[in-house]
């Protein structure tokens, strides 16, 4: 199977101020550049008796993988209306007769671990690194009836194994996340990660630049046969700068300017020494956005009044899909409608998501809430239109770069409320016509084959990374935001 590597990464302008930090390349002096001490890592790894086995990035362009003419994945997973990147480990360990569900995904033993070294993204809004237990082995569902009967006997889980390593806990030096020196091992072996971090440091990283992700023997089947396969994803959003900055950086790490990222394991098998389950960080902080609950049912009614003419259907906002650890309890894979796994949830945001709806040529959608940046509930929140219920296709989003370059989206609806700034209204369409507050549901070219002309519509909220939790906030403590259809009256 052949990846696509399509596309660019989707980004806007941050709503942070562009802070006066070096070119990820500048901080690249003698000692500084963690790169430059790969060789000598390399040289301590194998005198401490450890095998490495260098892998990759790729771009993992999840539209582009679905509708594909030989479709690599059933569904784009609600993609977040951007490609990924995804580190790609070589196959030379993996003598199993299995085949990987995806060119990315990977098998890994239980005293293995991946290894990431080289530099931060440049100054953004958030990034993260994540792995995800991505395949389960099931020999019951060999003949499962999922879209295309994709990767059986293997269900797609993509359940996250604990939190992220995020711009807001990530460990590394200076003033800032930002263009600077990290590493990062995942493992599930204690004995590894302690043999790995005494390597860095013997090679001469400094122990503030090193991060640990647990991978739980508690919920893994590790090794290589009806075992576990995992995927390794770096999220990126909102760039100060924009698409030139972020784009250069992707491309740096694409090939290995920026970072390496390797698979490890000791040259002698060692006996299982397994870690905990991660202690997860907990959500929510108590202080709510409930207080602006009647300027959201002010919004609510001066909707509903200026399209009085026209026929409204409200709809229900609820959280779509289950998180990491109860979709693995729960055993729910990703099988298509109605029956929708974690698909790919991460604890460092918060997804809410509409009931799907159908839209007419003549029919357009309200889009509103309140933007949780603004209430520091969020460090970024946004709202995308995804399409066709089985390919779950994010088209188009807006976010709070969004609403901070388009201001004033609520203030004709909230005219001398002074918490209009605090809110958005966006209209959703099939065609825009030209308004900048708009989005249009529209199906993407390469998908035609896919999907109709008038596929069925999901608008799918996220708040991201909760600063003073540094991980997603409690959706009991937001605003949901609101869907509401207006079709003319028969």
């Amino acid at each position: 199977m052949k990846l696509i590597a399509t596309g660019t990464v989707a980004v806007m302008l941050a709503l942070l101020p562009a802070p006066s930090l070096p070119p990820y390349r500048a901080f690249a002096q003698g000692s500084k550049d963690p790169l430059e001490r790969v060789p000598k890592l390399l040289q301590v790894l194998d005198r401490d008796g450890f095998q490495v086995e260098p892998g990759s990035f790729i771009v993992l362009d999840p539209i582009a993988n679905a509708c594909a003419p030989k479709p690599l994945i059933p569904s784009a997973w609600y993609n977040n209306v951007q490609p990924y990147l995804a580190a790609l480990l070589p196959r030379d360990w993996e003598t199993q007769p299995s085949e990987r569900v995806l060119p990315p995904a990977y098998f890994l033993r239980q005293d293995e671990a991946i290894l990431v070294v080289g530099a931060t993204p440049p100054p953004m809004a958030y990034f993260s690194f994540q792995t995800f237990l991505l395949a389960r082995y099931n020999p019951k569902t060999v003949n499962y009836a999922s879209p295309g009967n994709f990767f059986a006997p293997y269900e797609a889980l993509f359940s996250y194994l604990g939190d992220t390593v995020n711009s807001l806990t990530i460990r590394t030096t200076g003033p800032s996340a930002f263009n600077r020196p990290m590493a990062l091992i995942s493992t599930g072996s204690r004995t590894t990660r302690e043999g790995l971090r005494a390597a860095l440091l013997a090679a001469g990283y400094e122990a503030s630049i090193i991060n640990t992700e647990t991978l739980p023997s508690s919920l893994i089947r590790f090794g290589y046969g009806s075992a576990d396969q995992f995927l390794f994803l770096m999220r990126t959003a909102l760039a100060v700068g924009g698409n030139a900055v972020i784009d250069k950086y992707k491309n740096d790490v694409l090939t290995g300017k920026v970072m390496q990222v390797f698979r490890v394991r000791p040259k002698v098998q060692s006996a299982p020494h397994p870690l905990p389950a991660p202690v997860l960080r907990t959500r929510g902080t108590g202080h709510t956005e409930m207080d602006l609950f009647p300027v959201m049912e002010k919004l609510r009614q001066a909707i509903l009044s200026r399209f009085s003419s026209y026929a409204a259907e409200e709809l229900d906002t609820s959280l779509p899909v289950p998180e990491g650890y109860p979709a693995i309890q729960r055993d729910v894979p990703w099988l298509g409608p109605d029956k929708e796994g974690s698909a790919g949830y991460g604890r460092d945001a918060n997804y809410l998501a509409s009931s799907w709806f159908d839209l007419g040529d003549n029919d357009f959608a309200i889009v509103y809430g309140v933007d949780h940046a603004t209430t520091g509930k969020a460090t970024y929140s946004s709202a995308s239109v995804y399409l066709d219920k089985t390919l779950a296709a994010g088209v188009q989003t807006v976010d709070s770069s969004t609403f901070e370059e388009f201001p004033g989206s609520a203030d004709s609806y909230l005219a001398g409320d002074p918490a209009a700034g605090k809110f958005y209204v966006w209209k959703v369409a099939r065609s825009c016509g030209g308004d900048p507050y708009c989005m249009e549901a529209k199906s993407p070219d390469l998908c035609a084959s896919r999907i109709g002309p008038q596929p069925p519509v999901r608008i799918g909220f996220r708040a991201y990374a909760e600063p003073a939790t540094r991980t997603g906030p409690s959706d009991a403590e937001l605003i949901y935001d609101r869907v509401i259809v207006f079709r003319p009256k028969q």
